[in-house]
């Protein structure tokens, strides 16, 4: 499959990342399935959440490579109650500025399906930005009936690890990492659109996104 998948990287560069968020998104939605089958609200926040976090964690696996601090390419602020957060155009690029953003792939995926109306991405990052160094940091603002079953931070500390040695498999360099997510957000707003509207979808995988893309996890 590997070798497959690298062959068919001279005619398609994004070819592994896709696989990659299939892969991603099936065992998910496998290891959330109970007898009440998949909640998708959680599902979603926790797609969100990992994609966010893969904006970060893609900028310190770079500096890694490169011999420089994991933070090189991020700007660390430092709140009143002594966490560190991250921000940065390299950070904001792999998660909403680019065609082939978090933000973008989502937006893009759930306007195929027929969405007219796209949460307000601004405000968002306005609200993260005004949250940070308070209890009010990274808690979903979801309407009500549409809880997920666990905070962002803490899907990303569970699933992180268990799924990075996948996304490594699946893509070349780091810099696939958002995009592998952004995949696999992509699968799940196809199988969950007749469960949840597209925007409410939508709402969820950014409330979740934005303030993991900034959150010390080592600290969290």
């Amino acid at each position: 499959m590997l070798r497959t998948i690298e062959e068919q990287r001279k005619t398609d560069a994004l070819i592994g990342a896709r696989l990659g968020g299939r892969e991603v998104f099936q065992r998910l939605l496998k290891g959330m399935n109970d007898e009440r089958g998949v909640h998708f609200e959680s599902l979603l926040c926790a797609l969100g959440a990992l994609a966010g976090y893969a904006c970060q964690a893609q900028l310190r696996a770079q500096a890694r490579a490169k011999g420089l601090p994991e933070t090189a390419a991020l700007m660390t602020v430092t709140a009143a109650n002594g966490r560190h957060y991250f921000f940065g155009d390299a950070l904001n690029q792999a998660l909403a500025e680019t065609k082939h953003s978090v933000w973008s792939l989502a937006a893009g995926a759930a306007q195929h399906h027929g969405c007219t109306r796209l949460p307000d991405i601004s405000a968002l990052f306005t609200h993260v930005s005004q949250t940070v160094g308070t209890e009010a940091f990274g808690i979903p603002r979801f309407p009500d009936g549409h809880n997920a079953g666990d905070l962002p931070v803490n899907y990303v500390k569970a699933l992180w690890p268990a799924l990075l040695p996948v996304v490594t498999l699946y893509c070349k360099e780091p810099s696939e990492w958002p995009l592998l997510f952004g995949a696999a957000l992509q699968q799940a707003l196809e199988a969950g659109r007749q469960v949840l509207s597209l925007e409410l979808a939508l709402q969820i995988i950014m409330e979740a996104a934005v303030p993991m893309s900034k959150v010390d996890l080592a600290a969290a």
